[in-house]
């Protein structure tokens, strides 16, 4: 088991990580700071816990009111008068900076481990076996619409919000939060966001993963350390990622089209036959089949709700198009090319 950094090894880190940045920092002190690292296997995981840290001093000096008074209360004896020294000199400065880096980094490490949420919360699974999308509230205020057949795993903690698409898809409504990144993985993509609305999906027989972003921005690369690619989406763009190719494609979608299923309706234009039949019976009980593989690419438009009556859709369906529906079982309607006129039905 990996053991915890005390509270006085963070602070040893984070004095270490200012000071191999301060500008007058000498050759003994780099040896001894690599002596200190490879001492204890404890030291390498605080310094690298410091490293994360310091990416985000700068931004919590400007947010946050206690490094704020931390920033004053550390400068302030850089500024008073010395006898026999009349100004303040460089290399105190520079001194002063690197207890300040260090002392914002500890507080940092402080303020994380205060925190009632600093702990990572027990992971919670979440399935959606009903014929409806589900809304999930996480306790962060992130909101998750999770479609029917689709199942998710999600850990909270003071540091980072996590979750893992198992099944199906998701849409993701990220409550902003800059020190806790929202992740989300799935097969072999990550997703990154701090605050947006975007859209996951395991395409199913597929090993492939899609991503549609509808707000806001995401990083989306593979799932390891040290990833090939990393692309940034914009709003409108889709992110394909096929895990035994290892290749990834990225193109312009509409993407209110492709997450409406998130508000409830499905929207189609000049959608293949095939795919639009394949989100109708995402929400129904009973499934509606082609009995014709010429009617697979037919071009369908439309607005409809999902979850609504099937027998209702196929009639708008059989209004438009000459097509002729016969059911086979209880829970199954085949659909075939009517090559007859309807008045010989």
């Amino acid at each position: 088991m990996e053991n915890i950094p005390s509270e006085h090894t963070i602070r040893q880190a984070a004095d270490w990580y200012a000071r191999l940045h301060a500008h007058d920092c000498t050759q003994a002190e780099r040896d001894a700071f690599r002596q200190w690292l490879e001492s204890d296997p404890v030291h390498v995981q605080a310094f690298a816990s410091a490293e994360r840290a310091a990416r985000l001093v700068s931004q919590k000096l400007a947010e946050d009111t206690r490094f704020k008074a931390l920033a004053q209360e550390a400068l302030q004896p850089a500024f008073r008068p010395r006898s026999g020294a009349a100004r303040f000199m460089p290399q105190q400065l520079r001194y002063a900076a690197a207890v300040l880096l260090g002392a914002c980094i500890a507080l940092y490490f402080a303020g994380i481990q205060d925190r009632p949420d600093a702990g990572t919360e027990p992971a919670v699974g979440y399935a959606n076996s009903e014929m409806t999308k589900r809304r999930i509230e996480l306790n962060d205020g992130s909101v998750v619409q999770l479609d029917v057949d689709s199942s998710i795993t999600v850990a909270l903690s003071g540091a980072e919000r996590r979750v893992e698409l198992n099944k199906g898809r998701a849409y993701f409504e990220v409550a902003h939060d800059s020190s806790r990144p929202f992740t989300v993985t799935a097969s072999g993509t990550q997703v990154v966001a701090l605050g947006t609305e975007f859209q996951v999906e395991l395409l199913p027989q597929r090993q492939t993963v899609s991503v549609t972003l509808a707000e806001g921005s995401v990083a989306v690369s593979e799932h390891k350390k040290h990833s090939a690619w990393r692309e940034v989406l914009t709003p409108g763009e889709q992110l394909q990622f096929d895990e035994v190719s290892r290749r990834h494609t990225t193109r312009v979608v509409n993407s209110t089209r492709v997450t409406s299923w998130s508000s409830g309706r499905l929207i189609f234009d000049a959608t293949p036959l095939s795919q639009v039949l394949t989100e109708i019976n995402r929400y129904s009980r009973t499934k509606i089949i082609l009995g014709d593989a010429a009617l697979a690419k037919v071009p369908i438009g439309g607005n409809f709700l999902a979850g609504g009556d099937t027998q209702e859709f196929l009639e708008t369906l059989m209004a438009v198009l000459p097509l002729r529906s016969i059911r086979t079982g209880a829970d199954e309607i085949v659909l075939f090319q009517r090559h007859h006129s309807p008045s010989s039905s």
